[in-house]
């Protein structure tokens, strides 16, 4: 081939894209084996691609990372990329394939169940994983021969998971759970923030259901007369700085749309109450009353035995959905000193009855929040049933992320990435989360790591 002095400059260019497209779309592939069978590779296979290395076996309890990279050379048709490897778990007659796709739509890795079943997935069927450009896509499979589960977990996971976690407490059960739950939208908000700087989530609470989220922090606020769910700070100079979200009124329309077909234990966990009618204080007592009459319109509030009194945490997960019906619990944690009243005979109840220890790392360095929240679960989680434990997996955004454009949803994804990656080589049988936090619930992967390590504790 000529120099590219020799060519004209439309060919010139045209040689140099030639050469750039030819590295492909890369990422992280990131095999979660919480079985107790060692994977074995059978074969693979690939057209097309630039990386698609496998290896010959992941053991038992192991997570392997692979990097996959699709070639996107420009005389090479999307249509004909493609791969698979197929991996036989030793001691069963059980496998599967995990496949790499090019449709129209894009790039893809999926995973067909050729000869295993899982909850909610049966045998023959394929799990598309998606594709995460420069990211992690992840494929999990745990528990043991009969008892699998798997990405794409069923909607209702919990009811489908009953004969396995049915007896368990609360306390000895992993579920997962929503960061500032009702902020995907913005319904109201200060002068001097933009949606980078609240929004946590990108879908509302019926999506967060639908994709298998269970506990919900919901943080109260009165704008403009109106029950709504809240993001504020007090920020020096300025005074109080944030938004509003989800209307109180549609958060409940939402869980009886999905509790009407889904027989699942929700949990409501209200805290950072503010009035941003009134200068931004608590709630009043009467606030809270006004609050909590709204809340008796969710359908299958659940009134437990002994309500004013009762440790919800070691009532096992059967006590509340075993006869079929949803349960939601609300818990309360008013910034100030307020009475439930007749309400806690009515599905309310204090935060000393739902004591999950909850601390953020208030970080936006990733590596600094993953060990600062596995330290604190190792420290608080030495047997199954030790108090309650929130793994905070969300990064905060500093002044420095404001500046440079970082938004809260940025950091979000970054963090949710690293779940997949950081989190299933951290727990035990033993030192395990109760629940999993995070922004932007937007898909069922933390549903899936949640049903891993209740099929492996």
């Amino acid at each position: 081939m000529l120099p590219t002095r020799y060519l004209s400059s439309a060919t010139a260019l045209l040689f140099i894209w030639t050469i750039a497209v030819r590295a492909g779309q890369s990422g992280k592939f990131v095999l979660i084996n919480h079985t107790p069978y060692e994977w074995a590779q059978v074969s693979s296979s690939d057209d097309q691609m630039e990386s698609w290395s496998f290896p010959s076996v992941i053991p038992a309890g192991a997570v392997q990372t692979v990097n996959v990279e699709w070639d996107e050379a420009d005389f090479d048709k999307q249509a004909e990329s493609g791969a698979e490897v197929v991996y036989a778990l030793m001691g069963t007659s059980n496998s599967f394939q995990l496949q790499a796709r090019a449709p129209s739509s894009g790039f893809t890795l999926q995973a067909l169940l050729h000869n295993i079943a899982t909850v909610g997935n049966p045998q023959g069927s394929t799990i598309n994983l998606g594709w995460n450009t420069n990211g992690t896509t992840a494929f999990v499979l745990a528990g043991k021969e009969g008892e699998f589960a798997s990405s794409n977990p069923p909607t209702n996971w919990m009811q489908s998971s009953l004969s396995t976690i049915g007896s368990r407490q609360l306390r000895s059960i992993a579920m997962p759970g929503s960061h500032d739950a009702g902020m995907s939208v913005i319904t109201g908000k200060t002068a001097f923030v933009d949606a980078d700087d609240v929004l946590t989530q990108t879908g509302s609470i019926a999506s967060q259901l639908t994709f298998g989220s269970r506990y919900f922090d919901i943080r109260p606020v009165i704008a403009s007369g109106v029950f709504k769910t809240g993001h504020y700070s007090d920020i020096s100079i300025v005074g109080w700085q944030g938004a509003d979200g989800q209307a109180i009124s549609d958060i409940i329309n939402e869980i009886n749309a999905f509790t009407a077909s889904n027989a699942e234990l929700i949990v409501l966990n209200l805290s950072h109450d503010l009035n941003t009618d009134s200068g931004y204080g608590a709630l009043t007592q009467t606030d809270w009353n006004n609050l909590l009459q709204q809340l008796t319109g969710i359908n299958h509030l659940f009134v437990a035995p002994n309500p004013t009194s009762v440790d919800l945490t070691s009532m096992t997960l059967g006590q509340f959905i075993g006869n079929g019906q949803a349960a939601v619990l609300v818990i309360t944690q008013p910034s100030g000193s307020i009475s439930l009243g007749s309400f806690a005979t009515q599905g309310f109840y204090t935060y000393s009855q739902y004591n999950a220890y909850n601390s953020y790392s208030d970080t936006d360095s990733l590596s600094t929040m993953v060990s600062d929240q596995i330290n604190k679960m190792k420290t608080v989680r030495t047997s199954p049933t030790s108090q309650l434990f929130l793994l905070s997996w969300t990064l905060t955004q500093g002044a420095g992320d404001i500046i440079d454009g970082t938004s809260i949803l940025d950091l979000a994804n970054e963090a949710d990435s690293a779940l997949s990656s950081d989190f299933p080589g951290a727990y035990t049988s033993t030192t395990f989360p109760n629940i999993l936090y995070i922004d932007n619930f937007a898909s069922s992967d933390a549903t899936a790591l949640a049903m891993a390590v209740n099929a492996n504790t």
